[in-house]
Parts: C-alpha cells; sequence; structure tokens
C-alpha cells in the first residue's frame, strides 16, 4: 500500500473518531472528574438536582440516583470500581476466615442526609424525595417469640421453683410483656421523616464509608442456605445512638436492629414510641424476681436472632460522660455466648462500631463528671429535650463507622485455648462451665471495644481541642495552625482510615465552633493584627475540651505512652554528641503508661501483648523522623573512623575464645524533634497528672481517719477544684469519673488501697513505707524532663 492510499485511510479513522459522540461523551466524564471532585466533593449526590445543558440531544443521558452504585450524577457513565482494602477489618489472630471473607469494591465517604432527586420516577419522588425516602423505609418483621419463650426449659425451671405455679405463669407473662419489642412500619416511616428534617437542619450531615455498607450488605445475604443475624455492638456516647443507627441503616436499605434500651427510658409517650420502633427494655437494676427475669430476657433475644433478625445493645452498658470508652458489660453478650456454644443459634456475626458526634448532644454530661446528680427521665425533659434539639446550637458532623463483622461461632472456637485454666475439666466449648463462659464474652467484649475504638473518627474538632488542651492558655493562631500539621501528619503516618478530611483552614473553623470554650481576641503587634485564643481557667470548659479530644487521645495512647516516656531517659554521648535512649527502659515505662490508662482506652486487643503493638508504634515513630537508625545519624568522618577500627581488627587471633556478647539496645534521638515528641506525648499529660495526684493524697487514708469511696473522692475532687483555680492542677483533677476510675486502679490492680469493710486504707505494703516513695517518684518521672537515676526501678 502505497503513501496516498495510507494517508486517505488515516484521513477517514479521524473522520469516524470525530463522529463518535460515545467516546466523547466518557473522555468528558474522565477529564471532569477530578473537577467535580474538586468542587463538590467525592459524594454522587452532593447536588441533587443538578440540572446540565448538553450541546447535542444525542449526549443527554439519563442521570441515575440509586444511592449508592457508582454512577456520575451529572453524566449517568457507571465508574469500574477496584477491589479496596479494608483498615477496620477484623482480628486476623482470633477470626481468621472472617478476616479474608468480606472484599468490598467501593471506597467512598458519603452523607446520607444528601438524597437523590429520584427524577426518572416522576414529579413527587423528585421534588420531595425526602418524603418519598422515608416512605420506602423498611423495618424487620417481629417473629412471634412469645409461646416459645415461655415454653422453653430455662424459663420452665425458673417457674418451677415457685410454689404457687399459676403465680409464677402470670408473673412471667408479665415480664415477657414488660420485655417484648414492637414493630410499626407507618410510625417508623414517619419518624424517619421528621428525624431526616431535624437532622438537615441541625447538623452538616451523616457520613458513612460505603466500602463498610457494602461490606454489612454482603453480611445479612443468605449463606449456605440460611441467612445469619448481626450482633450491632456500638460505643455509648448520647441518647440519639438508638435511633440514628437505625435511621443510618433504614436508609442504606439494611434490615433495621431490634434495639436493648434501659427501663429509665420506658417513660410515657416515649416509651411505647420507641417500642414500637422496635426497642425492648431491660432492668438497670436486679429485683427479687431477677432469675426468671434473666431466663426470659435472654430466650427472648435468643427467639429473635434465631428468627434472622439483628439485635443491637451497647456494650458499655452507659453512656461515657467523657468521650472515653467503660469498661465492658457482658451479661447479655454471655448468654448469646451460651446459645451459640449449645447449637441453639448456628451462628451469629458481632458487627462492633462507633458514632462520634463534632459537639456533645447532652449539655450535661460535663456537669456529671464533676458530681452533679443525673436526673431521672420523665416525660417533660424529653419532650423539652426533643424540642429545643434543633434550635440548641448546631452539631457539626455525625460519623457512623462500622468495624468488619466477624463470626461468632468461630472466635469462640479459636479462643477456648486463651480461656481455659489449667484447673477447668472441659475440652471444647459445648463442655465449657458458666464461669468459662463469662471469661470468654469478658474476653470478646474487650476485644469489641478495642475495634470500636480503632474505628472512631477523629474529626476537626477532635484536633483542635487537642491543640488547644496541650498549648498555653493564650496562644496565637500560628501556634495553633503549627500543631494542627503536626498532629495532621501524625495520623498522615499512621494511616488512619477515618479521619475527616482537612481541608485548607479546618483548624480556624474548628476553633470558631468551639467558641463555648474560648475567648477570641485580638491585638496589634508591630502595626500587624495577630488573632489570640484565650483558654479561661473553667473547669467545665476545660473538661469539654477533654471530651472533643477523647477519639485523638485513644487513638493515638500507645504512640503518645512512648514519646511521653522519653524525655527522663536520654542519655548525651559527649563523645560522639548524639542523644540516645534505651530500647527496654522505653518499652517498660510506656507499657506503664499504658497500664495505668486500660479502664478507659485500650492500647490493643485481648490477642495481642502490647509490647507488640508499643514495637510496632516504635516504627511510627521511626518514620516520623523522632527515633533514628544508628548508621544514618553519624556522619561520613565517623563513619569511615569506624570503619578504618573494624578493619584493623584481626577476627582469626579469636578464633574458640567465648566472650560474652554485648547486646546495644539504644536507640537513636533526633533532637531537632524532639518538640514533635513532647507535643504528641503531652496529650497523656493530664492523665498522668490525674493518677498522680489521686496518689499523692492517699495519705489521707491513715489509720486515724476512716473514710469510705465515696467520701475519699468527693475530698479529692474539692482539693483538686481549689488547686485548679489556683494553676497547679488539671481540670481532669476536678472530674468524679476519673478520678474513680484511678481510686479503683489503685484498689483492684495495684492493690496499693484495700477496702475494710466499708473504709479504705494503704495496704501495709505501702504505708509508711519507701516502696510507696519509689513509686510517686516513678510517676513523676513522666512530669518532668530529667530525674534523678536512683529514683528510677527500671
Amino acid at each position: 500500500m502505497d503513501s496516498t492510499t495510507l494517508n486517505r485511510v488515516d484521513a477517514v479513522f479521524k473522520k469516524w473518531e470525530k463522529k463518535d459522540t460515545v467516546a466523547q461523551i466518557k473522555e468528558q466524564a474522565i477529564s471532569g472528574k477530578e473537577k467535580w471532585i474538586s468542587k463538590y466533593g467525592s459524594n454522587p449526590a452532593a447536588i441533587p438536582r443538578m440540572r446540565k445543558n448538553y450541546r447535542t440531544p444525542s449526549q443527554r443521558q439519563r442521570v441515575q440516583h440509586d444511592g449508592y452504585n457508582g454512577y456520575l450524577p451529572s453524566l449517568g457513565i457507571k465508574i469500574s470500581h477496584k477491589l479496596v482494602t479494608v483498615s477496620n477489618k477484623c482480628c486476623y489472630r482470633c477470626t481468621p476466615t472472617s478476616h479474608s471473607e468480606w472484599k468490598p469494591t467501593t471506597d467512598r465517604r458519603v452523607n446520607l442526609l444528601y438524597l437523590p432527586s429520584y427524577r426518572r420516577f416522576g414529579m413527587y419522588p423528585y421534588y420531595f424525595s425526602d418524603i418519598y425516602k422515608s416512605s420506602t423505609l423498611k423495618v424487620s418483621d417481629l417473629p412471634e417469640t412469645e409461646s416459645a419463650v415461655l415454653s422453653s426449659a430455662e424459663v420452665q425451671d425458673q417457674i418451677e421453683r415457685y410454689d404457687d405455679k399459676n403465680y409464677a405463669i402470670s408473673k412471667a407473662c408479665k415480664l415477657y410483656k414488660t420485655i417484648a419489642a414492637q414493630s410499626c412500619s407507618l410510625i417508623a416511616k414517619v419518624i424517619g421523616w421528621v428525624l431526616t428534617k431535624v437532622l438537615q437542619f441541625s447538623t452538616s450531615g451523616i457520613f458513612v464509608e460505603e466500602k463498610e455498607i457494602e461490606i454489612l450488605r454482603q453480611a445479612v445475604k443468605d449463606r449456605k442456605g440460611e441467612k445469619l443475624p448481626i450482633l450491632y455492638l456500638p460505643l455509648h456516647r448520647s441518647h440519639l445512638d438508638y435511633v440514628i443507627l437505625m435511621w443510618t441503616l433504614c436508609m442504606c436499605d439494611l434490615p433495621s436492629p431490634f434495639v436493648a434500651a434501659g427501663d429509665n427510658l420506658n417513660i410515657p409517650f416515649v416509651g411505647p414510641l420507641l417500642r414500637k420502633l422496635g426497642a425492648f427494655y431491660i432492668r438497670r437494676r436486679p429485683k427479687e424476681d431477677h432469675e426468671l427475669y434473666k431466663s426470659i430476657l435472654g430466650q427472648y433475644m435468643v427467639e429473635l436472632l434465631k428468627g434472622g433478625c439483628s439485635i443491637e445493645f451497647f456494650i458499655e452498658g452507659r453512656r461515657s460522660r467523657s468521650g472515653l470508652i467503660n469498661p465492658s458489660k457482658v451479661g447479655l453478650l454471655s448468654q448469646i455466648v451460651t446459645a451459640v456454644k449449645d447449637g441453639v443459634i448456628r451462628d451469629v456475626l458481632i458487627c462492633p462500631l462507633s458514632i462520634t458526634y463534632d459537639k456533645v448532644p447532652e449539655e450535661s454530661l460535663t456537669l456529671e463528671l464533676q458530681g452533679a446528680k443525673k436526673e431521672a427521665e420523665n416525660v417533660f425533659s424529653a419532650l423539652w429535650y426533643s424540642l429545643t434539639f434543633p434550635i440548641r446550637q448546631h452539631y457539626g458532623s455525625i460519623n457512623v463507622n462500622f468495624s468488619e463483622p466477624f463470626s461468632l461461632y468461630e472466635y469462640v472456637e479459636t479462643t477456648l485455648s486463651d480461656v481455659r485454666l489449667p484447673s477447668d475439666r472441659w475440652f471444647n466449648h459445648s463442655d465449657m462451665d458458666p464461669a468459662a463462659v463469662f471469661r470468654l464474652a469478658s474476653r470478646l467484649g474487650d476485644h469489641v471495644l478495642f475495634n470500636a475504638m480503632e474505628t472512631s473518627s477523629v474529626s476537626a474538632i477532635a484536633v483542635a481541642s487537642t491543640v488547644l488542651l496541650n498549648t498555653t492558655s493564650r496562644s496565637s493562631q500560628a501556634d495553633l495552625e503549627k500543631s494542627g500539621r503536626l498532629w495532621k501528619e501524625v495520623l498522615k503516618s499512621l494511616k488512619k482510615s477515618y479521619t475527616t478530611e482537612f481541608k485548607k483552614g479546618y483548624l480556624t473553623s474548628a476553633l470558631n465552633d468551639l467558641k463555648g470554650c474560648l475567648e477570641i481576641t485580638e491585638e496589634i503587634i508591630e502595626s500587624e493584627t495577630i488573632q489570640l485564643y484565650n483558654r479561661p481557667r473553667n473547669s467545665t470548659a476545660d473538661l469539654l475540651l477533654h471530651y472533643y479530644s477523647a477519639p485523638l487521645v485513644m487513638f493515638s495512647l500507645s504512640l503518645s505512652a512512648l514519646c511521653i516516656s522519653v524525655p527522663g531517659i536520654i542519655v548525651h554521648n559527649e563523645l560522639t554528641n548524639t542523644h540516645t535512649v534505651s530500647k527496654n527502659k522505653l518499652m517498660l515505662r510506656a507499657q506503664y503508661v499504658c497500664g495505668i490508662l486500660e479502664s478507659t482506652m485500650k492500647a490493643s486487643p485481648p490477642c495481642v501483648a502490647v509490647d507488640q503493638q508499643l514495637s510496632f508504634d516504635l516504627d511510627n515513630l521511626f518514620a516520623l523522623g523522632i527515633f533514628q537508625h544508628k548508621q544514618s545519624a553519624l556522619s561520613t568522618t565517623e563513619q569511615s573512623r569506624l570503619n578504618k577500627a573494624s578493619a584493623m581488627w584481626d577476627d582469626s587471633k579469636d578464633v574458640g575464645i567465648n566472650e560474652p556478647e554485648y547486646y546495644d539496645d539504644s536507640i537513636l534521638v533526633n533532637m531537632s524533634k524532639m518538640d514533635t515528641c513532647l507535643q504528641i506525648g503531652s496529650v497523656l499529660l493530664p492523665y498522668i497528672k490525674t493518677f498522680w495526684f489521686v496518689l499523692e493524697y492517699t495519705d489521707l487514708l491513715s489509720e486515724s481517719l476512716q473514710m469510705n469511696k465515696s467520701e475519699f473522692v468527693n475530698d479529692l475532687c474539692e482539693i483538686g477544684q481549689e488547686e485548679y483555680e489556683k494553676g497547679i492542677r488539671p481540670a481532669m483533677c476536678t472530674s468524679q469519673f476519673h478520678i474513680t476510675n484511678f481510686v479503683d486502679k489503685l484498689i483492684t490492680d495495684m492493690k496499693v488501697i484495700v477496702v475494710e469493710g466499708e473504709y479504705l486504707r494503704l495496704s501495709q505494703q505501702y504505708d509508711g513505707t519507701e516502696a510507696f516513695l519509689i513509686m510517686v517518684s516513678y510517676i513523676s518521672i513522666f512530669l518532668s524532663e530529667r530525674v534523678p537515676l536512683y529514683l528510677d526501678p527500671v
């Protein structure tokens, strides 16, 4: 073929490419994707009713809004997604099969309050998308459980213990009715629409990760011909947690769970309404018929799970007043573990999750931290709270994060050897005694708490609160932004997946949202106006900042424990002009810090030792440049000098000589990054100072003074308030919650305080002995940069 013919063929191909409108549309979609995301974000429904005028009728494409189907809303062209990694995966040690089972294909952060327009369904769904979506909400069908519960062997055994059988049967029927939930689709749709309008007005959005929703959709499908129920175990932060999770699952077209609610919410108007939405009530305090009630409650949950219904209850048992976690309550969980162990239920999927609020919905939480009495729930307070909630303040973003679900049966089979004691006479899960089942449930509860804590979102409010607490009470915006950039770098290096996108100016916006805790002033310095953020000495405001900073503190616990341990053990080598720390001492100190705070934070799951987690975070400190490898820290001259010295050594002369091998565990410290190290470690300083404060005043428990636990805590709070106003102690020393936790730590774990009847006293080991002084001095190591070595028991 000659050149003339080739040119003609090339011209024909170019002419065909110009007429290919489909190729033009695809090219337009690819080129405009980055522009769309930069303008409207990664949410596909950010502009619900946006219309685009195409140049030709052939380019007009139907806009498809099916929720989370992977369509570009302006072009209607489906994007192919690859498999994405799940950072909040379940434990590969305890549940290896569940760890590799779920394979999501989408990775977007979605705001559920941005409803699609549903244009192709007609005018009514297009202009009233919120009403249309609420009308399509589906609630789970409630199976018939009364006859199965009352006729079960466990309930019949409890009935047989009563002398009057007719009284016992009527009592059991009455208890069942006080527990059982109901399901009303109409009420759920109306409440769903009202809640949607209220949240659109008072929040910036309800955000979920699409890959997590896709995993839950895969989990609720039939596996091996049977539908497995899901047990949702969220952290408890607010009364809104009940409805937020149910609303989120319904908006994502997932089955709504039946929620275990405390009987304190079973009040007129509110109680029946929540019961119609799927709440079943449980007692918070036992009564004389507790054993009968316990058996009915356990069998009721088993029947719900056997019917394929999902259940939600709070593993902590009560709301957290501090933003940290509470110890797990495993009474309900142990009953479900027993049902799976005995084969009554084939399997249950456990799904830890966390609901994080930018602004705390209940304003009374910080007051209750300082000892204010909790007001009992009543119909008037509930109505007042519901009516004033939308106009009280703007609550920012609400993030709902789900951990990867895992099989309870697989967890029981895998962890049998970990909970079995040498004195136990059982060898498989079917022969486990109640004490072993409780140990297994407690271990599972701690694992759930750690997974839920790991999935908690770190928002801009959390970063801003942490920065404010760890700087001086009077700081400029430049200083705060410098600390904010540091934490942004830390979160990036730790690959925190649920961090809110920190766009330009995020810190300024977050500081403006915290105006209730700050005083913003302006000063002219060198003909330049500088904005200053003043933190007044107000314990309530400081405790609120601690509440907001809790997700960041919990996530960086092991990293901060390492950083806070560094300053006290730095050794300066004058010969090489280097600074080093002993790895052994560093790990021991960090383990001690994590042990002090283990009741409110989890450094590692139960299947992982704390030192293993600390070793992992030690590598992160190398990545941040705080620590350096020895070769990288030596100059070229020093390296050549060492090479010459090693070359002069003749190893052949030492053949057969067994000299002791010297192990150098020192780590080089980059002193230029010491400011970064101190800032990361400073997030734990208020907690360490509060523990030191409690330990320092345990001398009040002398034999001449008889004090019970409540009197001791109240006295410490009064002393802490006085010293806080003088600037000696942190605001946490005024909190009854934190002081009580540390007193319990000294009683149960450290055995510093013993309980004799109603009164407390120092144990004989620490009462007036040198051991007590050494322990107090050891805690003080974390509060100063240098201490004498003879005070260091490590």
